[in-house]
């Protein structure tokens, strides 16, 4: 009879042990889904400004393209490397502020992106920075409006500031872009 005892209080115990396993869920840090899209999209982004911007440093034009802001004149080789300079910084960054989150940030560029990264490598000379140069204007407008929209909606009060401390950046981006842009087309 003692053992019998001994042996439902061992099972008792384990339900008890299992049940108080389920608090371990109020540690997790629930993201609102818009927040969590503008991570991902932001993230993708992020990843095709840095794979177009290397195509630009290895296959793009080294001539200045012309006056950009500044007075300064910028080739398509020297935008691609600003590119890769800052949105790399920046995807580190947004790595930092999601993983803590719990959110799942892509390795690999969406189908839309990846297909225009292919073609883009399939031009080359003029037609590359002509292309280039276009696919930067409409990319950065893309992501000045999403991080916009996050900047003035976002729910989640860290990626609302990153936000919101990136848009200058990626504002002068655009318009170095339209700039190039208007020289080579």
């Amino acid at each position: 009879m003692k053992k019998l005892r001994l042996v439902m209080i061992l099972v008792a115990g384990m339900f008890v042990a299992v049940s108080c396993d389920d608090d371990d869920n109020e540690n997790v840090v629930t993201i609102p889904e818009a927040d969590r899209t503008f991570a991902i999209n932001a993230a993708d982004g992020g990843m095709f400004e840095v794979r177009a911007g290397e195509m630009a440093v290895a296959k793009g034009d080294s001539s200045a393209t012309g006056m950009v802001m500044g007075g300064d004149s910028m080739s398509i080789k020297s935008f691609g490397q600003m590119m890769i300079t800052d949105h790399t910084k920046a995807n580190d960054e947004l790595k930092g502020i999601a993983n803590p989150k719990g959110i799942d940030l892509p390795t690999t560029l969406s189908n839309a992106k990846q297909l225009k990264l292919d073609s883009l490598n399939a031009a080359s000379g003029a037609a590359f920075s002509t292309m280039y140069a276009k696919m930067m204007v409409a990319s950065h407008q893309e992501t000045v409006a999403l991080f916009e929209k996050q900047s003035s909606g976002g729910q989640d009060a860290e990626l609302k500031t990153w936000a919101t401390q990136k848009l200058p950046t990626l504002e002068h981006h655009l318009e170095m872009a339209e700039m190039i842009y208007d020289e080579v087309k």
